[in-house]
């Protein structure tokens, strides 16, 4: 029993020294990799510090010019939305009409529109045709002419 608990105890013993080895494997190798990173971290943080600084006059004084850049800019980038909103509009509108040509749909609504514009051009002939009658018969000349008859 002795000996079990002496064997156990030394197996304890192995993996606590295993454990505080790797710990020390992995604080070096955190150290190695960790450190440079940080500072250049910081050194990147000082960098952007200064150039702010030493810029922010600059921005000050070009900011008309800058503002004016930046609408012309959005003013483009609206511009090519809308051309592509609209290109995909028109897509689709070809595709809706080459779907009614192949399908037959379009000869058949093409002569009902046709009948319906012949008939309105027929009415609007007659409309007008009575309204120059009557303009003509209540111009003034007629009018002067009939009193002298």
């Amino acid at each position: 029993m002795e000996t079990q608990y002496h064997s156990l105890t030394h197996h304890q013993h192995q993996q606590q020294q295993m454990s505080i080895r790797t710990l020390m494997i992995a604080t070096i190798v955190g150290i190695t990799i960790g450190g440079p990173l940080l500072a250049l971290m910081g050194f990147i943080f000082l960098a952007t510090m200064a150039l702010f600084v030493a810029t922010s006059p600059l921005l000050v004084i070009f900011s008309p010019v800058i503002l004016g850049a930046v609408f012309v800019a959005v003013a483009a980038l609206a511009g090519f939305g809308a051309a592509g909103l609209l290109a995909i509009a028109g897509l689709s509108a070809l595709g809706w009409v080459f779907r009614l040509v192949k399908s037959g749909q379009l000869q058949q609504g093409l002569e009902g529109v046709t009948g319906k514009l012949l008939e309105t051009g027929e009415n609007t002939e007659k409309e007008w045709g009575d309204d120059l009658k009557l303009s003509e018969q209540k111009s003034p000349e007629n009018v002067t002419s009939a009193n002298r008859a």
